[in-house]
């Protein structure tokens, strides 16, 4: 094993440790997808699930990791970059060879013998206690109590005409959101943060037996930074100039938070059910600039999401330097920098970079700047779009923005 393997693995125990989800060999592709969530609400980087199954080695291919894959991995722990993490690391060394001791035949083979017997016993009682799920007349719904965030959600829900034995509600996809409720019972509130369209699931034992959309609207354009255990909101901050909504430096001084090794990360979010636009036609439009001016956001990502009832768009800007590490995403088609030209994305942000989405006839166009950034096909939409959500790595602003149905 070479040095960059050994680091790669001390990477990703760090990442399952974060996570919690269990051994990472049963994880399935959606675990991999949810991942590449997470990963981007934290740093901003749109890693694919095929990427991140690469990495985890479910997948055969023998070119190493780029750079920027790396570095948002290191990222997404706590670290600046690759080259922070791996320098934080102890050198590997060399396994020392342990001494070998003998063992007669006759203890090996009833070492063996009494392994094999707790096997079989094993495999007999979860045999013996095993058992299929059924159920039947599954309720389950949801219902946000006011408008904006924080907002409390009551779930109601009815499991008792089923055989299983744990009951759990799960907020969205990430599965430490998953909270076990009395099956007896029929109400659970939660309280979520942030807007935006999240998939909330009935789970009867390890099974999802029912999920609906849940939409938390921000009631108008808000402003948060992402903190834990709870984003740290700035909508009172948003409207220092008229026609413009975001924060710049002095109000994160003002602030005085502790922003660790990496930037903060400025969330801009206006989510409204209501926005009565589909993804298959439309146009976004706005002027955007971030002007972020600490030395830990060397690329300034920022990304634009369109969020829709079944999946989102996110174009990402950064310095033109930087366009390698940039990784769009189209639905569920993932359009990654390291092997696409997305050099036109690429902004310097000395002034307000000017920014279009145009999507019509299963077709979709970006403009920045007034130059064609990226044209393909756009056959698969998603859904209705109920929001639009703006991250700043460090802080920025947008005006003049619009989204209506393309002429």
């Amino acid at each position: 094993m070479d040095e960059n393997t050994d680091y790669l693995l001390k990477c990703r125990e760090a990442v399952e440790k974060k996570l919690a989800w269990g051994d990472p060999s049963g994880w399935q592709h959606q675990d991999f997808e949810n991942l590449g969530d997470r990963i981007f609400e934290s740093t901003g980087v749109v890693l694919s699930a095929s990427t991140l199954k690469r990495i985890w080695g479910k997948v055969q291919y023998n070119s190493k990791p780029n750079l920027s894959t790396l570095d948002a991995l290191a990222r997404f722990i706590g670290y600046a970059n690759w080259r922070t993490f791996t320098a934080a690391q102890v050198s590997p060394k060399e396994p020392v060879p342990q001494q070998k001791t003998r063992r007669t035949g006759k203890l090996v083979i009833w070492l063996l013998l009494v392994a094999a017997g707790a096997i079989l016993i094993g495999f007999a009682l979860v045999t013996k206690t095993s058992k299929k799920l059924t159920y039947h007349a599954v309720r389950f719904s949801s219902r946000p109590v006011t408008r904006g965030v924080p907002n409390t959600v009551v779930f109601e829900y009815d499991a008792r005409q089923s055989n299983a034995d744990s009951v759990f509600i799960q907020q969205s996809w990430d599965p430490k959101r998953r909270f076990s409720v009395d099956k007896n019972r029929h109400t659970y509130t939660s309280t979520y943060y942030m807007p935006g369209v999240y998939k909330a699931k009935l789970v009867l034992n390890d099974s999802i037996v029912k999920e609906h959309d849940l939409i938390i609207e921000s009631d108008g354009w808000m402003g948060a930074l992402r903190h834990e255990p709870a984003p740290v909101y700035v909508t009172d901050r948003l409207q220092h100039i008229p026609g413009q909504t975001g924060i710049g430096q002095q109000d994160l001084d003002d602030l005085n938070l502790e922003q660790g090794k990496a930037a903060p990360v400025l969330m801009l979010a206006n989510v409204n059910r209501n926005f009565d636009t589909h993804s298959n036609n439309f146009l976004l439009s706005m002027e955007l600039q971030n002007t972020y001016k600490g030395t830990n956001s060397p690329c300034l990502h920022t990304n634009i999401l369109v969020l829709g009832t079944d999946g989102y768009l996110l174009i990402p800007l950064g310095k033109p330097g930087c366009a390698g590490e940039l990784n769009m995403m189209l639905g569920e088609k993932a359009v990654e920098g390291s092997t696409n030209d997305l050099s036109a994305l690429g902004v310097d942000f000395i002034k307000p970079a000017q920014l279009q989405c145009n999507v019509r006839n299963q077709q979709i166009q970006i403009m920045v700047n007034g130059r064609a950034a990226y044209t393909g096909r756009f056959e698969k939409d998603i859904g209705r779009i109920v929001g639009i959500q703006v991250n700043f790595s460090g802080t920025g602003f947008i005006r003049n923005f619009q989204l209506k149905a393309a002429e």
